[in-house]
């Protein structure tokens, strides 16, 4: 789980730390790790200490502007209130109450999207709008997997390989390592990069959410304003309006109940099918899908400005520096390869499938046989979570093939954010020999 409990705080504040950080990265709750230390009484569970959770959560203006689905919260304090009651605690009022207000409430389109919220060490914070299915829509861009924030974690802590780099994120999904990284290291520039139009519309929705009126590398010290955005929930903008409704609309209609991969029952331990037909059966008589043609990607916000020089690159208007790229591993261009020329190159999770294995490995090498600056080549530092073996050894054979060296790193000293381990999370940094 996440890193070990902060000295400076009280065991009462450690306890409502965790519990508040795992709530907003929604960890499934039979995975929650409700005490830090055994040396706490269950008895001194006080009614005091039920209220400073519940507004820490369900009732924190977090949970207001992000909120978590309502599924998950309704799961949250029915578990707070079966642990009380098995422990014969003293339940305040307001558990009921919350209860009570939180099974009233109606579920939006089904609860197919919603907020997970990362809390940094340094206490600012990450909001990514995700799916809460694993794979929907014919990809696993629309949620965080483990391997991201394992590589969010290790650049945390190797920051001077990427001080003062143009890095390059390849399959940036949700965006949670390039969000985390732009906060937490000096770069030249941050390219996001994707293909699929669904998640790359979320990504530019996340990027927005986290730096709209904040600019990164300068490491500010945020006031609660800023961590939190004053922008509206409902999308003022008819496009965005119907691009939201669109991808609710198509999740919840792919949404089987006996899907293994919901929010209670998820299982890390799964093969990813790049071709998953897990959102086949979509009704295009009954609905608009704003993505149909997969082709034409485009961006109209006055947050991003298109580059006229690039097809599919796009500047964030409030600090040119973080740029967006649909970017398709398997059409590359090795023209715009040459243009972004990026020092580093990061990705996470993206060696699931043996089919776009060539693709990915082509891209790499492509990249890393760039000379940058004074003979240097560029360095790809790629994370993966080791689901099946053959699949990790054929990568590496892969490499090999292509000329490319590669070296396991050291897993962070620290950890950041809660998520399971139990299957091994590897990051290699991959090079391209000079002469080669």
């Amino acid at each position: 789980m996440a890193a070990s409990m902060n000295t400076t705080l009280s065991l009462e504040e450690n306890i409502l730390r965790d519990i508040t950080t795992q709530f907003f990265e929604m960890v499934p709750i039979r995975r929650m790790k409700w005490k830090t230390t055994p040396s706490i009484d269950d008895k001194d569970i006080s009614p005091d200490m039920q209220r400073a959770v519940l507004k820490a959560t369900v009732q924190h203006a977090t949970c207001k502007q992000y909120p978590p689905s309502l599924s998950y919260q309704r799961a949250f304090v029915k578990s707070i209130l079966h642990k009380l009651e098995d422990i014969d605690a003293d339940i305040c009022d307001e558990i009921y109450e919350t209860y009570s207000d939180l099974l009233q409430q109606k579920e939006e389109e089904d609860d197919t999207l919603c907020y997970k919220t990362y809390t940094l060490p340094c206490g600012n914070t990450v909001s990514l709008q995700e799916s809460v299915h694993l794979i929907s829509q014919g990809t696993t861009g629309l949620s965080t997997w483990q391997a991201a924030l394992h590589l969010a974690e290790w650049c945390s802590e190797n920051s001077k390989f990427l001080e003062n780099k143009r890095v390059m994120e390849l399959g940036s999904g949700l965006g949670l390592t390039g969000i985390t990284v732009c906060r937490k290291c000096q770069m030249k520039s941050y390219t996001f990069s994707d293909c699929h139009h669904q998640v790359l519309y979320l990504l530019m929705k996340n990027i927005e959410t986290n730096f709209a009126k904040h600019t990164y590398l300068s490491q500010p010290t945020f006031t609660p304003s800023d961590i939190f955005p004053s922008t509206s929930k409902e999308c003022t903008d008819k496009k965005d309006g119907r691009m939201m409704k669109s991808i609710r609309r198509q999740l919840s209609v792919n949404a089987e109940p006996s899907n293994p991969c919901n929010v209670s029952m998820c299982s890390d331990i799964m093969e990813i099918s790049y071709t998953s037909t897990a959102s086949s059966s979509y009704d295009d008589e009954n609905s608009e899908d704003i993505f149909a043609d997969q082709n034409d990607f485009h961006i109209e916000s006055q947050n991003w400005v298109m580059d006229e020089c690039l097809p599919g690159m796009y500047f964030f208007s409030q600090d040119e520096r973080i740029r967006l790229l649909k970017y398709d591993w398997e059409t590359s261009d090795d023209r715009m390869l040459w243009d972004i020329a990026p020092d580093i190159i990061l990705a996470a999770d993206v060696v699931y499938d043996k089919s776009i294995m060539p693709a990915l490995v082509s891209v790499l090498r492509k990249l890393l046989s760039l000379e940058i600056e004074n003979g240097q080549r560029a360095t790809a530092f790629v994370a993966s979570t080791i689901r099946n073996e053959d699949t990790r050894d054929h990568f590496l054979i892969v490499l090999a093939n292509e000329g490319l060296t590669y070296e396991i790193l050291d897993s962070p000293k620290k950890r950041m954010f809660h998520y399971e381990d139990t299957i091994p999370i590897e990051i290699l940094k991959i090079q391209c020999p000079a002469g080669s």
